[in-house]
């Protein structure tokens, strides 16, 4: 059996590369709701855990935490013949436990989806004591040497490749690069709804990248355009809140008048529906409509204000080497118009 960490939509795409192109069995290991009701409807076997950030008050509660993800691998029941997959080094704890405990079961791969992220060295970043304190407390309590790397907003938990040794964790060769590997899983899928001529994916709620003003009067002059868009919302993300929640009712007030596809579905495998242009602020996603050779991926981040530079050129840079720069930046709402009324490329 095939065991894989999906934390969002990539991961599943590559199990569903394991699944649909590989011929291979796979029960998805995940934390996301969205990817548990992805699972449900398209009837592959999941096991769901639950995320829990410690605070330095809440020791007693990772305590408790680490017996249900003791009862999470008895879940898995994982044999030498078995296969993990290992699909991030950042973030999620939860996923270093599972690998820590299940190294000594079965076969564990890490499966590489983007550039290497850069260790943080600073101890005097002002956060970061905070940080000192949980990576103790995750010591003592969960048994894991983590370290953290740096991040657009403030350093993330993460392994390194110490971790990776010493838990014998060994990378997977993909046949493909990334990319092509998922171009190919999507490949395969054909969804049960209807075709539109041009889809808009969102990038989420932006407060501290882009400025907001500038986003909401791009996006009022994209939709007064007489053109048809399906919208596709960015997943939820683990802790959905009530704050959250109004937030998003606020943001996603200005799509009201394109038709909605299911949240819980990858975009990505609705890109045999799209028949034109797929456009976006900085989605990832376009790395992959930008390999359909009857698709426009168009991104917007040339259009709206940034609060940082480097954030921009960040996004761009990573959108520009993994499409082999075939994804479209329009550098004025007047060379948007034209690609997408006239169906042209500008140069």
């Amino acid at each position: 059996m095939n065991y894989v960490f999906c934390a969002g939509y990539k991961m599943l795409l590559f199990a569903l590369y394991l699944k649909n192109v590989l011929d291979k069995e796979i029960v998805i290991v995940t934390y996301s709701t969205d990817v548990v009701e992805f699972c449900r409807a398209e009837k592959i076997d999941y096991i769901q855990i639950y995320q829990f950030r410690p605070h330095i008050s809440s020791i007693l509660k990772l305590i408790a935490f680490k017996k249900i993800l003791d009862e999470v691998i008895i879940k898995i029941d994982m044999h030498k013949e078995d296969t993990f997959f290992v699909t991030s080094k950042t973030i999620s704890y939860e996923l270093f436990y599972l690998v820590k405990e299940l190294s000594k079961k079965g076969n564990l791969y890490f499966v590489p989806t983007m550039r290497e992220l850069k260790i943080f060295k600073s101890p005097y970043y002002k956060p970061f004591i905070r940080g000192i304190i949980y990576k103790l407390i995750i010591k003592i309590i969960l048994g894991l040497d983590v370290m953290y790397y740096e991040s657009n907003k403030e350093p993330r938990m993460g392994i390194d490749n110490n971790f990776m040794k010493k838990y014998n964790i060994k990378e997977f060769t993909l046949d493909l690069p990334f990319e092509e590997l998922i171009f190919e899983a999507v490949k395969k899928n054909k969804m049960r709804y209807k075709s539109y001529d041009n889809l808009f994916i969102d990038s989420g709620i932006v407060d501290e990248i882009i400025v907001a003003d500038s986003e909401k009067k791009l996006y009022k002059n994209l939709f007064e355009l007489s053109i048809e868009f399906a919208f596709k919302k960015c997943p939820k993300s683990h802790k959905y809140t009530e704050e959250r929640e109004m937030a998003d009712s606020a943001y996603y007030a200005r799509f009201n008048n394109c038709e909605e596809l299911p949240r819980y579905l990858p975009v990505e495998l609705f890109y045999n529906n799209i028949r034109k242009n797929v456009v976006s602020a900085f989605s990832t996603a376009l790395i992959t409509a930008s390999k359909f050779d009857h698709l426009k991926a168009i991104s917007l981040l040339e259009l709206v204000d940034w609060y940082h530079e480097s954030y921009k050129k960040e996004f761009k840079d990573h959108l520009i080497e993994e499409s082999k720069n075939k994804i479209i930046f329009p550098k004025s709402f007047k060379e948007l118009k034209e690609i997408l009324l006239n169906d042209i490329v500008l140069n």
